[in-house]
């Protein structure tokens, strides 16, 4: 089981990469989707992964869809919480 950071937690702009990563964008297609450039996701998607440790972009996803995942449900968290919807 991974553990995510307890004092880490996703930006608004990390939790809008993350939200495109669930729908399956390539990062040219995050990038042009967040009006950013290609590197940004890169260091967008570098960071998710290091505060949630995930190894790759899908180990995340793995991580993202099951049901009782720590790091799942403090994602979930922090998206109600956020003013990200």
């Amino acid at each position: 089981m991974h553990k995510l950071h307890e004092d880490k937690y996703l930006s608004v702009r990390e939790l809008e990469v993350l939200e495109c990563i669930r729908k399956g964008l390539s990062n040219p297609q995050i990038a042009s989707e967040l009006c950013i450039t290609i590197s940004t996701v890169k260091a967008h998607i570098s960071s998710i992964l290091q505060k949630i440790n995930a190894k790759n972009r899908i180990e995340l996803l793995l991580m993202l869809v099951g049901e009782k995942n720590i790091a799942n449900e403090h994602i979930k968290e922090q998206i109600k919480t956020s003013h990200y919807h």
